[in-house]
């Protein structure tokens, strides 16, 4: 007898496996997926291992592999483990990154009112929550368990339990299948048959199948069976084949989602390096040419437009010299064509790319082309850092700082950065990390020597190198406009006096210029004038936006619409004012001044796709346009070498949130939209305006300073603990009651505390209970606790045994937990 280990679709336990019997028949190997039954359910797994005896002593029969070769090898299976152990997810959430999109297949439960229930449920004593589980069900005749649980809460389950043992209730599990398939195309040929028949005089056949056949005899390719059916009809078709006058192939059909792109007038492939850039490329290099050696990771800090991409591309082109494979990261998927752009010179028709943007078909095939070795560079973004290239030598993670690497509303709740450090020391690959602003934890562990370190501090052109201090193409100059004075002054605009002069010789320049606001919308709040009432979104805690080319009220977490009200729903005046301001007022504020200027946004209600972001800046870079007026999506390394003036509207937004990390990303976010200017021949000019010109984080941007802002941030880290110094942990629980939430906070810090005095781990703080930032989104009340200290899952472990007495452990019941938050 054979038995295998094997990873569950089920959310039981973190990081167990479970034991199966493998049929004699079944030719089964690690890294295969089955079907297996658990329960009353028949699931998906991921083969761990094969075992001569199970852990368990009554097992049951593996039902079938669903897929004819494994999707996972060991080195995938050892990071699967580190992913889930690390990041408390399951060990097949930790699979579903890394196997092919759209083949995982889910559940629904479904639950109905059973209309053959004969009692009076009048006379049976029922909650006021079961009364509303109840109706609601009644009233829609079923409806999805999920969806009970997402506008009841956890204990709906359990309500839902009950009223189904009554019989008032009944349920339905229903398999959805995978949504992925390969994808075929029908083609028809002529048979030898066919053209031996085809002009003789007694072949006997309709004339429609004579005209066919003559025409499958006059081409030398075979033809689309779905436009030959088309023209010919369905019958004629069948006929043909029937008689084996014609043959009907089923071929594969790889959908490219680069099918369309044209690789003319690219990049040159000859790169003149700088010395900085050239002894970048040397450490690269000797960190590949021995595997063995660490640490396996570089960190590139090179000011904005210093050439780190020049740097990339030698890199990779050493990686496949060496018979490797490399893998590119970007963190926006607006960076792809980008990106693509500047390796199709040197990589033609050998690249993958993988994002959120592709069909689901687009990502299925890719996947299948990359495992078979197809492409030696993968571009994308997080999710492609689990493509299976084989052979990996590289990755490369540019902007590094950017925290859209980190998957946060979802487990398994991974940082793609961490990750790439994982699978460095399984693969020994090597880990380049870029950035003109790093995480202030990656610039620690470099200071550390836990990765290598290199500096750009040069701009760079064509192999010229242009000092950040000189009259040249170096760093442009920023000015620090204080907006308070501005409005003591008699100012009222947005625009500062000095933006709207450098605006107005901008233009007249024939230059180009960005105007940053990383908020969007054209008010951030309304409110009645004559009671003060400020209008929220009905399911948020958090007031709505007003968004002028929709007229609509907009909540940026739900996206909730709502029509702006005639009446105060409090005092019934209709007297609104809307305060504050985003992206379309900039607009708007723009086209007043500047009639004849040729201004277009950028931000989510305009581009919600790859094409839309690639029209909007192609229509930029061929000057249609001569201002972008945009949120925090024009700070991701663009290169627009026509824009010589940026202005960041106001640089306090997001400074002043409850989060440590808030002067950090403030400071990340200004010195990169300041890099997009002076990128051309011209030297740049950058306006922050702000109502805090003495913060450190907005001095040092100005200054594009960044080791004096680090300077100044880890001195406030440091002494309040905080990461680089510390560990984060989270743990946050919603329901749609906010007494039972908060209920339920205060009893887990009652146990966290039990626990760490039980065990003695005082060096570990717990935060709160405190409600969430915003406290409630769609309707479900938020409270977060938060552990801090060198290794805070020690107390968290202790819970998890407490609660369940098992070696696999198990998130308590309701809690979601974030490793290493990005968001505090």
């Amino acid at each position: 007898m054979r038995f295998a280990e094997i990873a569950v679709d089920s959310p039981i336990g973190h990081g167990r496996t479970f034991s199966y019997e493998i049929p004699d028949h079944m030719m089964l190997q690690i890294g295969h997926m089955v079907l297996v039954p658990f329960g009353t359910q028949i699931l998906q797994g991921i083969v761990f291992s094969l075992e001569n005896s199970p852990s368990v002593d009554k097992t049951k029969f593996i039902i079938e592999i669903t897929d004819p070769e494994p999707l996972l090898d060991q080195d995938r299976l050892d990071l699967v483990k580190w992913i889930s152990g690390y990041y408390l997810c399951t060990l097949f959430e930790a699979c579903a990154l890394m196997i092919p999109p759209g083949i995982r297949e889910y559940e629904a439960i479904w639950v109905y009112w059973n209309d053959s229930y004969e009692g009076d449920i009048s006379n049976i004593k029922l909650s006021d929550y079961q009364l509303k589980i109840l109706n609601y069900v009644k009233s829609r005749k079923k409806t999805r368990l999920s969806k009970l649980i997402s506008n009841f809460g956890d204990k709906a389950r359990t309500s839902v339990s009950h009223l189904i043992k009554m019989n008032i209730l009944y349920r339905e599990t229903l398999q959805k299948d995978p949504v992925a398939k390969p994808l075929f195309i029908e083609e028809l040929l002529i048979t030898d048959l066919g053209r031996e028949l085809v002009n003789l005089d007694e072949f006997k056949s309709s004339v429609k199948q004579k005209n066919l056949l003559r025409y499958m005899n006059s081409i030398d390719l075979p033809a689309k069976a779905s436009e030959i059916r088309k023209e010919y009809g369905y019958s004629v078709v069948k006929s043909l084949l029937n008689k084996k006058l014609l043959e009907l192939k089923k071929n594969r059909v790889y959908r490219d989602p680069l099918r369309s792109y044209k690789y003319d007038n690219i990049l040159p492939k000859d790169i003149d390096l700088t010395r900085e850039q050239s002894e970048a490329v040397a450490i690269i290099s000797e960190i590949m040419a021995n595997p063995d050696s660490t640490p396996r990771a570089m960190l590139i800090h090179g000011v904005t437009g210093s050439g780190k991409t020049e740097v990339y591309l030698e890199a990779v082109k050493e990686c496949v010299n060496k018979g490797k494979r490399a893998i590119i990261l970007v963190p926006e998927i607006a960076l792809t064509p980008q990106t693509i752009e500047r390796f199709a010179s040197n990589f033609k028709n050998e690249i993958a790319v993988v994002h959120s943007g592709l069909s689901i078909g687009e990502r299925f095939d890719q996947w299948h082309k990359i495992r078979e070795g197809n492409y030696n560079v993968v571009i994308g973004s997080r999710t492609a850092l689990f493509s299976p290239q084989p052979n990996l030598g590289l990755v490369i993670i540019d902007e590094e700082h950017e925290w859209t690497y980190k998957q946060s509303d979802m487990p398994p709740r991974y940082h793609a950065r961490d990750v790439a450090m994982q699978l460095a020391g399984i693969t020994r690959c090597t880990v380049i990390l870029g950035s003109a602003s790093p995480d202030m934890q990656s610039f620690f562990r470099a200071n550390n020597e836990r990765y290598k370190f290199v500096q750009l501090n040069n701009r760079y052109t064509s192999g010229v190198q242009h000092s950040t201090s000189s009259d040249g193409r170096g760093l442009a100059d920023v000015h620090v406009t204080d907006m308070r004075n501005e409005l003591k002054e008699g100012n009222t605009s947005i625009f500062s006096r000095t933006l709207q002069a450098s605006i107005e010789d901008t233009l007249s320049s024939d230059n180009q210029v960005i105007l940053f606001l990383n908020r969007r919308g054209a008010s951030s709040f309304s409110q009645c004038r004559s009671c003060g009432y400020v209008l929220k979104c009905k399911s948020c805690d958090v007031t709505v936006t007003f968004h002028k080319t929709q007229s609509r009220l907009i909540c940026h977490y739900c996206n909730n619409r709502f029509k702006v009200p005639d009446r105060c729903s409090e005092c019934n005046s209709g007297d609104f004012a809307y305060y504050g301001i985003g992206t379309q007022s900039v607009e708007d504020e723009v086209n007043k001044l500047f009639p004849l200027a040729r201004c277009i946004r950028w931000d989510s209600d305009v581009s919600n796709n790859l094409s839309s972001h690639s029209e909007i800046l192609e229509k930029f870079r061929s000057k249609e346009a001569n201002v972008l007026v945009g949120t925090q999506i024009l700070a991701k390394g663009h290169n627009l070498p026509g824009v010589t003036l940026v202005g960041a509207i106001l640089a306090d937004v997001g400074l002043n949130i409850p989060d440590f990390r808030s002067a950090e990303r403030s400071f990340q976010l200004l010195c990169q939209v300041s890099g997009r200017a002076g990128r051309g021949d011209e030297k740049g000019k950058v306006i922050i305006q702000t109502y805090q010109p003495d913060h450190y984080s907005i001095v040092s941007a100005s200054l594009q300073d960044y080791q004096r802002f680090f300077d100044i941030e880890a001195q406030y880290r440091k002494k309040f603990v905080y990461p680089p110094y510390s560990k984060i942990i989270k743990l946050f629980y919603q329901n749609t009651s906010d007494a039972f939430a908060e209920r339920e906070a205060l009893r887990m810090v009652d146990e966290l505390k039990s626990e760490q005095h039980n065990w003695g781990l005082q060096n570990i703080d717990i935060i709160g209970p405190i409600p969430g930032f915003p406290s409630r989104v769609r309707g479900h009340y938020r409270w977060q606790v938060i552990l801090k200290g060198e290794n805070p899952r020690l107390l968290l472990d202790r819970i998890y045994l407490r609660s369940h007495q098992n070696s696999y452990g198990k998130t308590p019941k309701g809690w979601l937990i974030d490793v290493d938050p990005v968001f505090t």
